[in-house]
């Protein structure tokens, strides 16, 4: 039905339900419909037989509502009187037209065992009750809803077959069923032991797309077929989020463990003693992009004290890529700039004259929808930097390396995070001391003090540097407003 047609019906009925009919017609026409009713329409002088059947084919009328008692459906069957008329008419147009969900049976009375009264040649066809005053406004909207074409419940709309079906590399079904039994444990011990198998499973299925001396572009190409491998991470992330564990602490966890076995050859060859850096480089990029995708998530549930978990925890990372050096770091260890696909295999394609080739494939090809919008994705990787100064992680940690995250996507960054602004609010700044992991006003505005702008912090031909937290907001302006 066009948004602008008002619908048309044509109601038939025996004299045993005028009441019903009447009141019902008049509360169809004050919601819109446009009610043909003998009552109405009808006048002196006119051949009712000829009224039904120029209504009952009429094909502006786009419904007829056939009201069922017990005296209605026992003319219909015997075909006699008014109804009687009507019947052969309506039950010519039912068998001969295909478009028989013009006609609706109304239940306007029952038998003393339940049972509605409607006539044989429609006894067959779901029926809209309002016999029942209990249950008649319920009914009232399903038929309603029926007019207008308006279902309360629609057919979703046809989306693209799993991507990771067309994998022929890797079964990822044990993956998607130990997320099923993650959320259908009935016991802590169950859920302990299925987030721990699917994290070794996870681990598994990564393991599979090692390929040495591999080409930039061949690199590049099997870092998109990660996506499928990743979606499945950020399920049992939601599921995880959902089942009321510590979370953030199985996820801390879980990266530390990844990235321990996935950037060490002898994960791969046990008895290795040579190996390019180059060979693991597609860990490197997983990892990065998962971290980013995961504090888009906890920023979408508001979860602040499950993001200052991730970016505190002690992270014993490996430093060597044959394994036993493990040392303290923080979470900016797992910010990588991918030398092979921005330097090697970027300048030989017509991507080229972008600045970062990695952000723009991730903000643009990597969505998962409806919470990992490219919009989601570059907004968590530009928040990662901007909080970065806040925890003054490398006067708190060993690191090997300096404790700062570039944020490849915020090129790409439309909208500002929506955390700083709101920080005039006082009780918005009470969020913002969890995140912080600060106890008063005055602590937070002295961690957010130390967030200040670095022009420094941009892409070689671009004018603009990242944005920093008090590009957004005066320290003196914190806690300003109730």
């Amino acid at each position: 039905m066009k948004e602008d047609r008002i619908p048309k019906i044509f109601i038939s009925y025996s004299w045993s339900s005028d009441a019903l009919v009447l009141e019902l017609a008049q509360r169809l026409v004050s919601h819109g419909v446009d009610v043909v009713l003998d009552k109405w329409d009808l006048k002196e002088g006119q051949d009712k037989y000829a009224f039904m059947e120029r209504c009952v084919n009429d094909p502006e009328i786009t419904k007829v509502l056939i009201i069922c008692d017990k005296v209605y459906a026992q003319k219909a069957n015997d075909r006699t009187g008014g109804v009687g008329d009507e019947t052969v008419i309506i039950s010519s147009e039912i068998y001969g037209n295909m478009k028989q969900e013009k006609f609706i049976p109304v239940i306007a009375e029952k038998s003393e065992d339940g049972k509605p009264y409607v006539p044989t040649y429609i006894k067959t066809r779901i029926y809209i009750d309002l016999s029942d005053p209990e249950t008649y406004e319920i009914e009232y909207e399903k038929l309603l809803r029926n007019i207008y074409e308006k279902p309360q419940f629609t057919k979703p709309k046809l989306g693209k077959m799993p991507e990771w079906l067309d994998e022929e590399k890797t079964d990822f079904f044990q993956l998607k069923d130990l997320i099923r039994q993650i959320r259908g444990s009935n016991t802590d011990n169950k859920r302990k032991s299925c987030i721990s198998r699917f994290q070794i499973t996870h681990i598994e299925v990564l393991k599979e797309y090692i390929e040495k001396n591999a080409s930039p572009e061949r690199v590049y190409e099997i870092f998109l077929n990660t996506k499928p491998v990743r979606d499945f991470f950020l399920e049992f992330v939601e599921t995880l989020a959902e089942t009321g564990t510590d979370y953030a602490e199985i996820i801390a966890e879980g990266f530390e463990t990844m990235y321990n076995q996935l950037t060490c050859i002898k994960t791969f060859e046990p008895n290795a003693n040579s190996a390019s850096q180059d060979d693991l480089d597609i860990f490197k990029i997983y990892i990065w992009e998962l971290f980013i995708c995961v504090i888009a998530f906890m920023r979408h549930i508001k979860d602040y004290a499950a993001i200052n978990e991730m970016l505190t925890y002690t992270y014993f990372l490996e430093t060597s890529i044959f394994g036993g050096a493990i040392k303290p770091n923080n979470y900016t260890a797992f910010r990588h700039h991918s030398r092979i696909i921005e330097e090697c295999y970027k300048p030989k394609t017509e991507m080229k004259n972008k600045y970062t080739l990695m952000g723009d494939v991730i903000c643009s090809q990597r969505e998962k929808l409806p919470i990992y919008t490219g919009e989601a994705i570059a907004e968590a990787d530009l928040f990662l930097y901007q909080v970065c100064n806040a925890y003054e992680l490398s006067e708190n940690e060993q690191s090997w390396h300096k404790a700062y995250w570039f944020p490849t996507c915020y090129v790409y960054v439309k909208n500002m995070p929506i955390e700083w602004e709101k920080m005039k609010s006082r009780r918005y700044c009470d969020k913002m001391m969890v995140l912080f992991g600060v106890d008063s006003l005055e602590a937070l505005k002295t961690v957010i003090s130390r967030c200040t702008f670095d022009s420094k912090m941009k892409y070689p031909r671009s004018w603009d540097a990242a944005p920093a937290i008090l590009n957004c907001i005066q320290v003196e302006d914190i806690g300003t407003l109730s």
